[in-house]
């Protein structure tokens, strides 16, 4: 997932989130907010529905030239730029693609918007299921911010961004690294459909950034300072025993263990299904 593309005002602000970590290629793509002359911006002219937005989105090969194979599209539904998603992601049908699709708070959402945002979410789930994508991670802005406990409102969403992208990264940059202690684990092609969380590693609780129907597996990222790994020989019980508690009979589970500088212990999760009804 090295090239970040950011759909609509919420996948751009994450965009910017992941352009603080010099490991990812950003894109972004809107209707406004955007100077076009910059590098990697792409402005669409503004439309006043999702349909209008669908036929008026031309080609992007060109624009799209220089991603790598490994692309993470960054959008929100409830948007109506959202309607320009398919077409947008026409041109990377020869990449291997993973959606990040953030669902907001839609308590106070017009009807239009929170219609928009259901399609979008389903419609996405359906391709990515059929394979047209590699996996997509939801993500629920309620969830995120129940995670994170009080939110100010100057700030909310660079908070809740923050928190979304940082997991990411970890679990990304871990994926990329060999682990000190892992147990074999591979995914099924049918869980597609996933989410993530973090984890307090000494109690085992977990916190989901979304609340997904019949979980089938679960992958864990273990960040260890270095002299607790040496010292501490009840750690593995410890963990293996968390993640028994947090796991049912149809749940398959793998974990991996890293070595760190940090003082504090941090875990993350990766939770995967094969078909949600939220």
């Amino acid at each position: 997932m090295d090239t970040i593309i950011g759909l609509g005002k919420a996948g751009c602000a994450i965009a910017d989130k992941f352009a603080e970590y010099p490991q990812y290629k950003i894109f972004k793509i809107d209707s406004e907010g955007l100077d076009p002359k910059r590098k990697n911006c792409h402005l669409l002219k503004k439309q006043d529905s999702p349909e209008k937005y669908e036929k008026a989105t031309r080609t992007m090969k060109t624009f799209f030239s220089k991603t790598t194979d490994d692309i993470l599209f960054v959008l929100s539904g409830s948007g109506i730029i959202s309607g320009a998603s398919l077409q947008v992601l026409k041109n990377l049908k020869d990449k291997n693609v993973n959606i990040l699709y953030i669902k907001p708070d839609l308590e106070f959402l017009g009807h239009t918007n929170i219609m928009q945002e259901r399609v979008v979410r389903n419609v996405l789930q359906e391709y990515t299921r059929s394979g047209l994508f590699n996996r997509i991670f939801l993500v629920d802005n309620k969830r995120v911010e129940e995670v994170l406990g009080e939110v100010p409102i100057i700030g909310y969403y660079d908070k809740l961004n923050d928190l979304i992208v940082s997991t990411f990264h970890m679990v990304n940059v871990y994926n990329h690294q060999e682990a000190i202690h892992a147990t074999p684990f591979d995914t099924a092609d049918t869980t597609r459909i996933s989410t993530l969380g973090i984890l307090n590693v000494d109690e085992g609780k977990e916190k989901l950034f979304f609340s997904l129907d019949n979980i089938r597996e679960k992958c864990y990222y273990y960040a260890i300072n270095s002299k607790v790994l040496e010292t501490d020989g009840k750690l593995l019980r410890t963990l293996t025993d968390n993640i028994n508690k947090n796991i049912g009979k149809e749940v398959r589970a793998g974990f991996q263990v890293y070595s760190t500088s940090y003082e504090q212990n941090y875990g993350y999760l990766v939770v995967n299904t094969e078909k949600t009804n939220n």
